[in-house]
């Protein structure tokens, strides 16, 4: 059995978007083909940031603070929170590390996002133990892919902690 040493290159016109070149010689130039550049197709399989997520910042700013670990987390722009956040998140916005003694919160664990018009939205990201809002003594999950806007003043359950959102004062 042999074995080659490098996996063979690939070939091009095995898929549909691949750029088919005309092999054909030609004694002249036609200027009537266009380039194949000028006929850029874009990469639908990428991701796209919101811009509601990176929108600019908004002159006022929030505090979240947890009363068991006394952290407060300043939040002036869209911002990731988790126990061990990525620190790779869109220019604009910023990520927080949350002191979590419990253990229940994910690494990268939800995101409170500002859009364009200062409104604030908070969404899960598939967290294991769950991201809640508290209002009149009702506990309503944040789902995955589905951010809810919040109000000011507002508890929020990360987990097992609890925090309090409020507009910092100045």
């Amino acid at each position: 059995m042999s074995v080659l040493p490098y996996p063979p290159a690939p070939e091009l016109g095995w898929y549909e978007d691949d750029p088919q070149f005309d092999t054909t010689p030609q004694a002249h130039n036609d200027d009537s083909q266009q380039n194949l550049h000028d006929n850029h197709i874009e990469d639908w399989d990428s991701t796209v940031l919101s811009s509601s997520f990176t929108a600019k910042n908004p002159q006022t700013a929030y505090v979240l603070h947890n009363d068991v670990t006394g952290q407060d987390i300043v939040i002036k722009t869209s911002t990731l929170l988790g126990r061990k956040p990525s620190l790779d998140v869109p220019q604009g916005a910023q990520s927080a590390r949350i002191d979590d003694p419990t253990r229940t919160i994910s690494r990268n664990h939800a995101a409170i996002s500002i859009d364009a018009n200062g409104s604030l939205w908070i969404e899960d990201y598939g967290s294991l133990n769950g991201t809640y809002i508290l209002h009149d003594g009702q506990e309503t999950q944040v789902l995955k892919d589905s951010p809810v806007e919040i109000t000011v003043p507002t508890s929020i359950r990360l987990g097992d902690l609890f925090f309090e959102l409020t507009q910092q004062s100045d």
